[in-house]
């Protein structure tokens, strides 16, 4: 009985650490590859390794749903419309969206009705830069051989090849992944070398299995970047991307937020939320959007603790530029005049490591979504071991000053008692 009274009490504590955080899960549609984009139309006929990719799927809430577009069509993009509304549908004018003028991109893909919310994150560079000073540090790279490019390679991800969504991806269980193909292999005399973007949406609250094991909810999808067997171009090889974030309204701002517990990412103690804060004091309700990562990638497949480094973000700032080859130039369209867009780099590497060469391998996960950014609770795991590091000694303290304390009062007890009884008076 006294076990199950433990538990309880260790259950409670869980629940004021963890605070009061709802949870609700979402029915998720069949994921859609190019939804519309039949053989009558002229730019759907692509092949294998050349075709329009879009992935399509909504997550229905108790009280909204969450509508979800990958695309691979210029630089990939991810783009989320929140809606209260039940009939609201994906439209997409393939000829426009595929056509040869960017410029006829604009507007190609909607949502009917129009959404409550949208916002989009566009990777929109691939850096490589020869890191001589052993910098990792993107920053340090001096601004001249930033200018000449002797020391840099940029890449812009809207000039990459991607292969046909179906030969990688699992419709079934929601996830989409887009691979560079084989043809216009954008690195130098390595056929075998690959870029690719996977993308993850979840009806539940949980947590990945692998590391770095970040926590996702029923309002967000994971994404891992990766990079395998990308020919350096230097002997010092270093990689970082570029990345755009977008919103109909909004304030972007990068936060860091530490943590006493690295239970489910040794080592690291970090996590990093980059958000659109939409909470003012005239839409105190308003739920925004973000991109959160911890700042750690793994150098090889197995994601293997021995073989991880460290990811270094950049302050975001505000800017205008979004290429005009990409699903989020495709929806915002004649908006992004008043659309927020807010841009950073992520690098990779740290001091020392042996830079890209020494695995040719990289991969990054981060979560995208809708609302607050889940937070790293204490498990009542560690909640334990706190307690009975913690708790003993505290407990010995306790019981031992209760112990000195009734036995210093017993003496003074049997010291009075003897006084009484062998007290006289004078007979004379």
């Amino acid at each position: 009985m006294e076990t199950v009274h433990f538990l309880i009490f260790i259950q409670f504590l869980a629940s004021l650490v963890q605070g009061d955080v709802p949870v609700f899960n979402r029915t998720l549609s069949v994921m859609e590859f190019n939804p519309g984009c039949n053989a009558s139309i002229s730019p759907c006929k692509g092949n294998a390794m050349d075709t329009p990719n879009i992935a399509y799927t909504v997550a229905k809430g108790p009280k909204d749903s969450l509508h979800y577009v990958f695309s691979s069509i210029g630089a990939p993009t991810i783009l989320v419309a929140k809606t209260t509304k039940t009939n609201m549908k994906l439209k997409v004018n393939w000829t426009k969206l595929l056509s040869d003028n960017v410029t006829d991109m604009k507007n190609s893909v909607q949502f009917s009705p129009t959404p409550d919310y949208s916002f989009a994150v566009v990777f929109t560079k691939l850096y490589e830069y020869n890191d001589t000073d052993d910098h990792a540090n993107i920053t340090q790279v001096p601004l001249l051989d930033k200018l000449n490019m002797s020391q840099w390679v940029v890449r812009d991800f809207k000039n990459f090849t991607w292969e046909a969504l179906s030969l990688n991806s699992d419709a079934k269980n929601n996830r989409a992944v887009f691979k560079t193909s084989m043809i216009n292999v954008p690195f130098k005399n390595n056929t075998n070398s690959s870029v690719s973007f996977s993308m993850q949406v979840f009806g539940t609250d949980n947590r990945e299995t692998i590391f770095p094991q970040l926590k996702y909810t029923a309002n967000s999808t994971l994404i891992d970047l990766e990079l395998n067997e990308v020919t350096p171009s230097f002997l010092q090889s270093r990689y970082a991307v570029e990345m755009v974030f977008l919103s109909g309204d909004g304030k972007a701002g990068i936060k860091e937020s530490r943590s006493i517990d690295d239970e489910y990412t040794p080592g690291v103690f970090k996590t990093v939320d980059w958000k659109m804060d939409r909470h003012t004091s005239k839409q105190p309700q308003e739920l925004g959007s973000f991109v959160q990562w911890k700042p750690v990638c793994y150098l090889t497949p197995d994601r293997d603790r021995q073989n991880d480094t460290k990811v270094k973000y950049y302050p975001s700032v505000n800017t205008t530029v979004v290429p005009q080859k990409s699903l989020a130039y495709a929806y915002y369209g004649d908006q992004l005049p008043t659309v927020v867009m807010s841009a950073t780099n992520v690098s990779f590497g740290l001091e020392k490591d042996k830079f890209y060469n020494k695995f040719n391998y990289t991969v990054w996960t981060s979560v995208i979504g809708y609302g607050t950014p889940p937070a790293d609770e204490i498990s009542v795991l560690v909640i334990v071991v706190i307690i009975a590091g913690l708790g003993t000694p505290v407990l010995v303290i306790v019981v031992g000053g209760i112990y000195v304390c009734v036995k210093k009062k017993t003496k003074l007890k049997v010291k009075a008692d003897f006084g009484a009884e062998s007290s006289y008076s004078a007979i004379n």
